[in-house]
């Protein structure tokens, strides 16, 4: 099973947030009580900041349901995230253009963030089915929850048609 070791929910999205990842592809992450006042307007703001590992190339960063592949850490990432829970995420996979305080994923589109999502952080061993979608059919819905839940955190976007599914998995 996937080992998730940040997470987080998002409780404010600043009014510049959106402008802002338009025109530099990156997020700025802060703690809703240490955030600058200054830097409100531009932040993604959360509460329950949770981190059990080290942040590491090669993981997983979860936003809502889109998966970004981690390609480098800066070297402050893990005490800012822990000090201040403070992290940029850059959308981009520019080694040269590395932040002490940013976390690179991979250039995909950033999703549209929401109050109540949560971002999250799991393990490269979990990626296992990671870009792949998957359909279920059960009979009972507490296995089918169950089994969805273990495709979740290996990777896989659980989607109810199968006709938007790589994989169609049937439990009996």
């Amino acid at each position: 099973m996937a080992k998730k070791y940040y997470s987080t929910k998002i409780v404010g999205i600043g009014g510049e947030v959106t402008k802002f990842t338009n025109l530099v592809k990156m997020l700025v992450i802060f703690d809703d009580s240490m955030v600058l006042p200054e830097l409100r307007e531009f932040s993604v703001l959360h509460s329950g900041n949770k981190l059990t590992d080290v942040v590491k190339p090669g993981d997983i960063l979860k936003i809502a349901d889109s998966e970004f592949k981690i390609l480098n850490v800066g070297n402050e990432v893990n005490n800012n995230i822990k000090t201040l829970g403070h992290v940029v995420i850059k959308f981009n996979d520019d080694h040269d253009d590395l932040l002490e305080g940013s976390i690179h994923v991979e250039d995909k589109p950033i999703p549209q963030i929401r109050i109540g999502d949560e971002i999250s952080i799991v393990e490269s061993g979990s990626d296992l089915l990671s870009g792949k979608t998957v359909a279920l059919t059960c009979g009972n819905q507490a296995v089918c929850k169950t089994v969805a839940q273990i495709l979740s955190d290996n990777g896989a976007k659980v989607v109810e048609n199968a006709d938007e599914a790589d994989i169609v998995v049937k439990v009996k």
